[in-house]
């Protein structure tokens, strides 16, 4: 899920100036054909929300104004992990906090209940159970509360679609070691 300058602005009540200046060290996307407009992943944005915007309903405003870029909610690209962690780390409530940990364990469950539940995921669960915090419709849930996602379903296909990524992430932390 990404977001722009001009969404961000709206979302916070600031000026596109803020915003740019706010989102000035935050990594963006050129998709093909957008005429060079910047789009930021919405996890990383809302890292940038100033508390009392977060108060007065900022985070909710964005998370509605994002979209999938790539129309496949299930793939998170795998440079993404640090994001992950960042933004589980960054959660400014305990609401928040709860929702990320129920989708997170309903992740687990759903891999353990399903016919994925194999050698190679299993292996990769630490991993995939934090990027799962990025997988579009658990972050929104995540950020606005709302009907809960049906992680466990969800599960299977999210830890197929990721588990390459997963893998090469394992690998190269076992050549980093």
């Amino acid at each position: 899920m990404y977001i722009t300058i001009e969404s961000y602005a709206a979302a916070t009540g600031t000026s596109e100036a803020t915003a740019s200046r706010r989102l000035k060290g935050v990594a963006y996307r050129i998709p093909y054909r957008e005429r060079g407009r910047r789009y930021y992943h919405l996890a990383a944005a809302v890292q940038t929300i100033k508390a009392k915007e977060i108060d007065s309903g900022a985070v909710k405003a964005l998370t509605e104004s994002a979209r999938d870029l790539f129309g496949h909610d299930m793939h998170v690209e795998p440079e993404a992990s640090p994001l992950a962690r960042a933004f589980a780390e960054w959660l400014p409530s305990k609401a928040m906090r709860d929702r990320l940990l129920a989708a997170q364990n309903a992740f687990v469950m759903g891999v353990g209940d399903s016919r994925m539940c194999t050698p190679t995921i299993v292996r990769n669960l630490p991993p995939l159970r934090e990027l799962f915090a990025l997988c579009p419709p658990v972050m929104a849930w995540v950020l606005t509360g709302g009907t809960p996602p049906d992680a466990q379903g969800l599960a299977p296909a999210f830890a197929v679609s990721n588990n390459c990524a997963a893998l090469n992430h394992h690998t190269n932390m076992q050549e980093a070691a």
